[in-house]
């Protein structure tokens, strides 16, 4: 199989070339290698490598940065993905595009009212507050209108063993902020109005190859959580006696962005939950 994979210098992007490399057939352009936001480049680009499958992870995926510059979010975020998607629909190619639960952060369902407790399903009505996961949404309409075959998936925030390079870059991954916790006894502040789930990016990067079996559809893909951060991490620091290191912080407002995971896990797919995936990588690196 012949793989066009974007966002390879990314989080999941370069773990998903490392892992499948020697599998399968892989162009992963730089961005230098191929401007999403040039229609006509990923037109050529398409047509000189012939993929029959494109997996995009490629995004400005900093919330804080999308807010502060919509218009580089809306060329990256928005139009990169239609340009892929229109290629891939020309084609009638596969294309695997990662979403993300920040779709899930609804303001007229969390507005004046808090935090809806329920886990989001993949058939809501969803009015996203940030400009990052309306333009996510956004992405995700123009490639089922455009390439019908799609698979979309909605991701949450992902941990992992870090690079160099990316301890350099300030990348952060709260399975090494716990192990860090555990290790040196560090206090560390969790929200308590944040629910969401939180996945290890390997078992992303493993599931990643039976979802491109997946009927076209959106779906919720990572682990599944009922708890806000600060319980979560409570819950994986007890077993060490280490859950008073966790404390409480309101934070911003609150939002639930936990998933739903029935329609994936009647595929075959079937993420740990969060709580279990943290502490088995906790427990793997002490």
């Amino acid at each position: 199989m012949r793989l066009l994979l974007t966002g390879a210098g990314g989080f999941l992007g370069s773990r998903l070339l490392s892992y499948y490399r020697e599998k399968y057939e892989i162009w992963a352009p730089s961005h230098k290698e191929l401007d999403l936001t040039d229609a006509k480049a990923v037109r050529d680009g398409m047509g000189a490598f012939a993929p029959d499958a494109v997996i995009h992870c490629a995004a400005l995926s900093d919330v804080g940065s999308c807010e502060k510059d919509p218009g580089l979010s809306a060329a990256i975020n928005v139009e990169g993905t239609k340009n892929l998607a229109a290629c891939a629909g020309e084609r009638k190619v596969k294309l695997l595009f990662c979403s993300s639960d920040q779709v899930y952060f609804d303001g007229p369902a969390e507005g004046n009212y808090g935090v809806n407790f329920f886990a989001h399903r993949e058939n809501e009505i969803l009015h996203p507050i940030p400009v990052y996961g309306q333009h996510k949404l956004q992405a995700e309409t123009l490639c089922q209108r455009l390439c019908p075959d799609s698979v979309i998936l909605r991701l949450t925030w992902m941990y992992g063993e870090l690079t160099k390079q990316e301890q350099d870059r300030g990348k952060r991954s709260l399975g090494e902020i716990l192990r860090r916790m555990v290790r040196e006894g560090q206090e560390q502040s969790f929200s308590t109005g944040d629910w969401r789930g939180v996945t290890d990016g390997n078992t992303v990067v493993r599931f990643l190859e039976p979802a491109l079996a997946l009927p076209p559809g959106i779906y919720n893909f990572g682990s599944p959580n009922c708890l806000s951060l600060y319980e979560t991490v409570r819950c994986v620091l007890k077993p060490f006696g280490k859950e008073k290191l966790a404390c409480p912080t309101e934070g911003n407002r609150p939002r639930n962005l936990c998933m739903d995971p029935k329609k994936a896990i009647a595929h075959g797919i079937c993420f740990p939950d969060t709580v279990q995936g943290l502490s088995d990588f906790l427990r793997s690196g002490l």
